[in-house]
């Protein structure tokens, strides 16, 4: 973090909430992206029960996540300037009471329009979520432990990508698809009432803090980041979102489940670690995790013996699950002042990286069949490796 931004945070930030341990209030942070992400994959593991229930068709009914996503889209930047003066606290706690009642909305929609209407909100709040976390967790932590910290808080969404699918499919077979959304509700509602409790008073933006986009867009390294993850995200999601069908067109042995849970246990070890070193080695470990995700998603791409691509998964998911980390520590220790307009641009990158892969894969898979699938997707994750290594550089001279 620049000296800027380590003043202005301690300048606009009451002593009182960078208490002695950050650990309750990352955990709380955590639970709240867990339900966020929850709510966006949930679809995924009860779509059939869905598509039956609301009487149209599997693929009209997916398109459940992809307008969940164009809210995620919509809102990352002009809602989170528009609540940009407000005591974080404040943001998480309205952010939660709309989430609950989405949800809830969710679970009793009588038809299509009113279900995709719903999520559509659930998406607005997921999009001021994903950008004001890293802006709070900067306010209640110290510039030394900021990484650290940053990888908890997000580990929830990690552990909400990895546990979603299953989670919904389990409790969808055992109650039904609107019981677990009115299950997800009821527990978004919970957090609410201990953030009363447990989440600190953070200050929004000061006076001194830009909160224009053009002001981060200004700065090479933040959008050299911003490129970076694009590319990164893409690729992974090329990849990961048709993996079952390259693996069925292989005859590849390892079940789907078994490949997913590996890739989804490595996710969570990443995000952590990749807060650890992310206070120590910031550069190198953004060019590391570069590599090791291109080189994990070759080896997979190269259909190697079994255990060769379990090692794979595992590296593949370790640098995934360390991209949301270290970007985000990367883009506010170069964004100075214009940290908070540079978080928004990067979730709404990040956002666009997810429709984008799943429609370029969905393309690839239609024209030319599931085999090019994975060596395309490496392929692209290649061109992040030079720019993640201007990125170590810059965030050096930082």
């Amino acid at each position: 973090m620049t000296t800027d931004s380590v003043r202005t945070a301690r300048s606009t930030t009451p002593p009182a909430t960078r208490t002695s341990s950050p650990l309750p209030t990352a955990l709380l942070l955590a639970a709240v992206g867990f339900v966020t992400l929850l709510t966006e994959v949930l679809p995924a593991g009860v779509l059939p029960a869905m598509a039956a229930d609301l009487g149209v068709s599997e693929s009209i009914t997916g398109q459940s996540v992809a307008v969940f996503a164009l809210g995620c889209i919509v809102a990352a930047i002009p809602l989170s300037r528009a609540l940009a003066k407000l005591d974080r606290r404040t943001v998480v706690l309205l952010a939660l009471i709309v989430s609950a009642l989405a949800n809830a909305g969710t679970a009793v929609a009588p038809d299509l329009l009113t279900h995709l209407a719903t999520r559509f909100v659930a998406g607005l709040v997921a999009g001021v979520v994903w950008a004001m976390l890293p802006g709070y967790t900067r306010g209640f932590t110290t510039p030394q432990r900021f990484g650290s910290t940053l990888g908890v808080v997000l580990s929830g969404a990690t552990l909400g990508f990895a546990l979603g699918v299953p989670a919904g499919a389990l409790l969808g077979e055992e109650f039904g698809w609107r019981a677990v959304f009115g299950i997800v509700a009821a527990a978004t509602a919970l957090l609410g009432v201990l953030a009363v409790v447990v989440a600190p008073r953070v200050a929004g933006s000061a006076p001194g803090r830009s909160t224009r986009m053009g002001a981060a867009l200004r700065i090479p390294a933040v959008v050299t980041i911003l490129v970076a993850l694009a590319v990164c995200i893409i690729g992974q999601n090329i990849a990961y979102t048709y993996l079952a069908p390259v693996l069925s067109s292989r005859g590849t042995p390892v079940p789907l489940g078994l490949l997913l849970a590996t890739f989804g246990v490595a996710s969570v070890v990443g995000t952590l670690g990749a807060g650890r070193l992310a206070n120590l080695r910031l550069g190198t470990t953004i060019l590391t995790a570069a590599l090791l995700g291109t080189v994990g998603l070759a080896v997979v791409a190269w259909d190697p013996p079994v255990v060769v691509l379990l090692i794979a998964a595992a590296g593949w998911g370790l640098a995934f699950g360390g991209y949301s980390v270290l970007f985000q520590v990367a883009i506010a220790r170069v964004a100075g002042n214009a940290a908070d307009a540079a978080q928004s641009a990067l979730v709404t990158v990040w956002n666009c990286s997810i429709a984008t892969g799943g429609a370029v894969g969905g393309i690839i898979l239609g024209t030319w069949g599931p085999a090019l699938l994975l060596p395309a997707a490496a392929a692209l994750t290649v061109v992040a490796i030079p720019l993640c290594a201007v990125i170590a550089r810059a965030v050096r001279r930082g």
